[in-house]
């Protein structure tokens, strides 16, 4: 059957009857110009509809083998094979709709192939759905959208652990208010009592007296104050960062794979100092100075109700001014983290690397990025303290005017004998208390924004779907049987990896993956280790679907040693016992000895007190290895990983390791990828992986005998082994 004859022109009426699983819009028309198009996908056919046209392009379900979508410049297009080969281009797209037509090739795949329709069509949201912004992120949280009180809330959760000194804070702020309330009165009682009747003059020395009390408290209320807020911000902040560290270790490995390290690590450091230091310097001004103002305005009142609307009568205006100009000053400090986090991106990636930077002499370049990236940061930074000073000076305007309106409408009524001059005097002096934490209200509103910024993008990572070490999996000893029965899956869901990949392997054997790169042989080994799941078929450890086993039980089990092992900044002592927290001296050398480690380590001057650097920097790379294979012999699990364990090092430090591999794969079900396919040789079975599936299987000898796949792998690398052998005699 050729294309001709499995492609129709059916009436759209006729076709219609049969009810679409999957509706899409897509956005180029058939010329390749932007239009609309529609496809339906429903239980026997895949039907392209025309606008305007009584005609619809129809493939039917039965005829179609694979659906996958083919990368363009600027989109894409969804195209079918069908079980005698031919290629139908059905439909062509956007990249803005692109990762829906990628989920809706699986679903044709899937009822092609008679499964159960089983796809997410929901695509990542770039735009708010409330107010149509562009998010910083996509699928994250709309800075202006937030619900700041619920924010709130959730940061004082963080103080429940301390409530008793935050009771403790809110009495001696009450104290402290009460405090700065009484040298004004003080004041207006000595002008009144003293000074203008020219008498009493021993209440002259009780007024000082307690006025130096007054002063005393004051001092010690407010050392008190100041040291629990030091404690009560420090241990806030700590909790936080443990808080988001801990959500960072647990999240999914997919969301490492679309962020980069500075990224995540700015939420850990620059967003929680946010926090941080809005809990030190403005939650605790804006507690003091809110009762405080409360204080003072029902004594203005009590006093004289006509002179405390006067002076009062810009503030709202100043409160005016600061909700205008909340909303977009938070935007633009959710920018500067934004900002801040693509700087510490770049500078993470740039020390990292530094080795490849200077290698290829490129530090003029990363020079330029880290200016653009400076530049940005710069400017974001400017703009925004550029407008914080703008709302800043309008605020010191208006606040200042109430000092001007007391002077003349008090003035007038001291002048007329409505109000005594210490009665004005206490009320200058509260209005200096009253409009000084009202001017600097604008900047706890830029900490405010500042924190909340920082703890947007904080609560938003926190909220995402962890793994589920949760889970109440079975508990279990693993004893090694793994068994892939029909895997498949893709990082984009539309070109799958492993395309129903089946084998099982008994306890105690060894399996060697083969096959060219992209083959699919590092998928094989996270979807064992569990840091992927399929998206269909199933992954069974020991007869159990891997998924109900406890993921902390599963990883607990597996043990890997990869071909850029990685070692942590401390000793090689600390590095090996990584495998097993709490083991003895005695059995980090016992794994060193059996890793062929332990001579090199005692030639070091510290033994294994030596420190190995950042990332083992001050190891060599087959030193590197066999500290990595002493971690995992000391770990002892029960399905090994090796991934180009080998592949990286001489001949004679591979002999070492090979040695050391030869006593850690005894007993254990073993899982190695190698770069030199001769190291292979003692595998109980070989699988060689071509496109995500099994191309043979077999020991190393009936592959070659076999001359099929492997031979031509073996053959071609020994022939790359010669030209090198010569270029080298050369």
């Amino acid at each position: 059957m050729n294309t001709a004859q499995i492609v129709q022109r059916d009436n759209v009426a006729a076709a219609s009857s049969d009810e679409a699983l999957i509706r899409l819009e897509a956005d180029f028309a058939e010329d390749g110009r932007y239009g609309l198009r529609t496809m339906e996908v429903t239980t026997t056919c895949v039907r392209i509809l025309e606008p305007g046209s009584a005609q619809s392009c129809v493939v039917p379900i039965s005829q179609i083998k694979t659906a996958r979508n083919e990368p363009l410049v600027g989109g894409g297009r969804l195209e079918i094979m069908t079980h005698t080969g031919d290629f139908i281009p059905l439909v062509s797209y956007s990249l803005s709709v692109a990762a829906k037509f990628s989920e809706a090739a699986r679903g044709i795949e899937q009822l092609s192939k008679g499964e159960p329709l089983s796809i997410n069509l929901k695509h990542e949201r770039v735009r708010c759905e409330k107010c149509g912004r562009l998010l910083p992120d996509k699928d994250g949280v709309c800075p202006a959208c937030v619900n700041r009180g619920k924010t709130m809330l959730r940061i004082s959760r963080f103080l429940w652990p301390y409530r008793y000194r935050a009771i403790m804070l809110a009495v001696l702020s009450l104290a402290a208010t009460a405090l700065n309330l009484a040298p004004p009165f003080i004041q207006g009682s000595l002008i009144d009592s003293v000074l203008q009747q020219h008498r009493h003059i021993e209440k002259l020395w009780l007024l000082m007296g307690a006025w130096l009390l007054v002063l005393v408290a004051s001092s010690g209320v407010q050392i008190c104050t100041g040291r629990l807020i030091a404690f009560l911000a420090g241990n806030i902040a700590a909790d936080l960062r443990s808080a988001v560290y801990r959500a960072i270790e647990f999240l999914q490995l997919t969301y490492f794979d679309k962020k980069q390290v500075g990224a995540i690590a700015s939420r850990v450091t620059s967003d929680t100092d946010r926090v941080w230091g809005f809990l030190v310097d403005g939650l605790p001004y804006l507690l003091l100075n809110g009762i405080l103002m409360l204080g003072i305005v029902s004594f203005l009142f009590s006093t004289n109700w006509e002179l405390a609307l006067a002076i009062l009568a810009p503030i709202p205006i100043v409160t005016g001014i600061s909700a205008w100009y909340w909303r977009p000053m938070s935007q633009m400090f959710h920018k500067v983290g934004q900002k801040w986090a693509r700087f510490h991106t770049h500078l993470n990636e740039s020390l990292q690397g530094i080795r490849v930077v200077k290698a290829f002499a490129k530090e003029d370049l990363e020079f330029g990025k880290f200016q653009q990236r400076n530049a940005e940061l710069r400017d974001a930074g400017v703009n925004v303290d550029t407008r914080w000073y703008t709302l800043f000076g309008a605020m010191t305007l208006f606040t200042s005017m109430g000092t001007v309106i007391n002077w003349t409408v008090g003035g007038l009524m001291v002048y007329r004998g409505a109000l005594t001059l210490g009665e004005f005097w206490r009320i200058n002096s509260l209005l200096m208390l009253l409009y000084g934490p009202l001017q600097w209200f604008a900047q706890v509103n830029q900490w405010f924004s500042r924190a909340m910024a920082g703890a947007d993008r904080i609560f938003e990572l926190m909220d995402m779907e962890p793994e589920r070490y949760g889970d109440s999996g079975v508990h279990k000893k693993i004893e090694g049987e793994v068994e892939f029965e029909a895997v498949r899956f893709g990082y984009d869901k539309s070109n799958p990896v492993l395309k129903g990949l089946s084998f099982t392997v008994t306890p105690g054997e060894m399996i060697g993956l083969v096959g060219k790169s992209g083959a699919g042989k590092s998928t094989t080994i996270n979807m064992l280790c569990r840091f992927y799941e399929p998206d269909a078929g199933a992954i069974r450890i020991d007869g159990v679907d891997y998924r109900d086993i406890a993921l902390q039980d599963l990883r607990s089990q597996i043990g890997i040693v990869l071909q850029e092992p990685f070692l942590f900044n401390g000793t090689i002592a600390d590095n090996i016992a990584y495998g097993k927290p709490g083991a003895t001296f005695e059995e980090v050398i016992a794994a060193s000895r059996a890793a062929n480690a332990h001579s090199f380590v005692l030639s070091k001057p510290d033994g294994y007190d030596t420190m190995v650097g950042e990332r083992g920097a001050k190891l060599s790379g087959g030193e590197r290895q066999r500290v990595s294979i002493a971690r995992a012999i000391l770990h002892n699990p029960r399905i090994l990983i090796l991934d180009e364990a080998t592949s990286s090092v001489d001949i004679e430090t591979e002999k070492q390791i090979q040695e050391a591999i030869g006593r850690l794969i005894c007993g254990r079900t073993t899982f190695a990828i190698a770069h030199r396919l001769s190291t292979l040789r003692n595998a109980s079975r070989l699988i060689v992986l071509e496109k995500g599936e099994i191309a043979e299987m077999g020991t190393h000898a009936e592959l070659m005998e076999k001359q099929g796949t492997f031979y031509n792998l073996v053959q071609a690398q020994s022939a790359i082994n010669e030209i090198i052998g010569v270029g080298a005699a050369g």
